[in-house]
């Protein structure tokens, strides 16, 4: 798109440099850096509504839950800049993440910079920062989704309600600033139910028998199964009150001694293969990072925490390198799938690309399926 000047704005200086990159001098990027609004505690709001309904949460309770806004207070000089920046553009973009988040972060921007009625506002979404991506987005806008806004308006509200309602009763009951909240406290009764089910396990003594075996050079482990007829027990035969379970209830306890008497009675004994089963085996591949998966999985390879892993997540994305890095979707784009089964095709060889693609599929039933899975950027 050419003539005027056109404004872009997204979260992040970070972001901003990497779009600036790819859009022509007649477009100016700037970052709102996060949420440039929110609700006041009680004490920020303005004298003559604190002793309304909004006194209280900050939300008017009795009034259909309406919230009030402030501007943040260190996000002012951001706004005027914003604002400054407006004065002189043809076009606004809105170009905040696709989510909920970014999402209500556009539509705060709508309403605090207050553009001209005349002047065209866009809505600007993209999954990757690439050029094609970014240029593809300018093509392809549309307006806020107000389904989104209102998803993390209630978010945000729920989070003001439990935790102004919790929060003292922690501070009367157990100790002075504790704070309780939407997720963290059914997060801690889930722990807490966890660890009373830990101190109520009471631990079983049970001993199995492997043995190491070879023949006509092939070596291999089998463990003992049964003895004298009856099946012996392992750790999923036991219950959480150290007795067996009703369906393993005629399961052979090995303890240590007989265990030592079985080891002492085979060591000599001749083994013989009697039968040999053959099964095929098919791995499925893993499913494509969700950003949980994405957090499991730096943990258990590179030992970095969840922030940790999403502050690289979030510079990586920024600097075009990963798609967008806050998703609960398995789904891959079109574009992406296809673009993915080429490269093995040149790389391995077209026999080992399938006649169709795998299609992975969410099992949340609120999963934001708008973002594509976490994978790298570009085609």
């Amino acid at each position: 798109m050419t003539g005027g000047r056109h404004l872009v704005i997204v979260e992040s200086p970070a972001k901003a440099r990497t779009i600036a990159r790819y859009l022509g001098d007649d477009y100016i990027v700037q970052a709102s850096v996060g949420h440039i609004r929110d609700i006041p505690v009680p004490r920020d709001l303005p004298a003559e509504m604190k002793k309304g309904p909004y006194g209280r949460f900050g939300v008017d309770v009795e009034g259909d839950f309406e919230p009030y806004y402030i501007v943040s207070p260190d996000k002012k000089k951001t706004v005027a800049e914003l604002k400054k920046a407006l004065k002189d553009a043809d076009t606004l973009y809105l170009a905040t993440d696709e989510d909920r988040e970014g999402e209500a972060i556009a539509w705060h921007l709508l309403e605090t910079l207050k553009p001209k009625k005349s002047l065209p506002v866009k809505r600007m979404v993209f999954h990757e920062i690439t050029k094609d991506a970014i240029l593809g987005a300018l093509e392809n806008t549309r307006e806020i989704d107000t389904d989104l806004v209102d998803a993390q308006e209630t978010r945000r509200i729920l989070d003001r309600l439990v935790g102004f309602e919790l929060s003292p009763v922690l501070w009367r009951k157990i100790k002075p600033s504790l704070s309780a909240g939407r997720v963290q406290s059914v997060a801690t009764r889930l722990v807490v139910e966890r660890e009373r089910e830990r101190m109520a396990f009471v631990p079983a003594e049970y001993w199995d028998v492997t043995g190491a075996f070879a023949g006509d050079g092939e070596q291999f482990t089998a463990k003992i199964q049964t003895v004298d007829g009856a099946r012996v027990a392992s750790g999923s035969d036991f219950a959480d009150d150290g007795t067996l379970k009703p369906k393993a209830k005629n399961a052979a306890i090995l303890t240590q001694e007989s265990a030592q008497t079985l080891v002492e009675a085979l060591t000599k004994a001749p083994a013989v293969v009697s039968a040999l089963e053959s099964k095929p085996y098919t791995r499925r591949p893993a499913a494509p990072f969700t950003t949980s998966s994405l957090q499991q999985e730096a943990s258990r390879k590179l030992r970095l925490g969840a922030r940790q892993a999403m502050r690289v997540a979030q510079s990586l994305y920024e600097n075009g390198y990963i798609t967008y890095m806050r998703t609960d979707s398995v789904t891959l784009s079109g574009e992406a799938i296809k673009a993915s089964r080429a490269q093995a095709a040149e790389l391995y060889g077209s026999q080992y690309v399938p006649d169709k693609p795998r299609i992975y599929q969410s099992k949340s039933q609120g999963a934001q399926e708008a973002h594509e899975a976490i994978r790298p950027a570009g085609d």
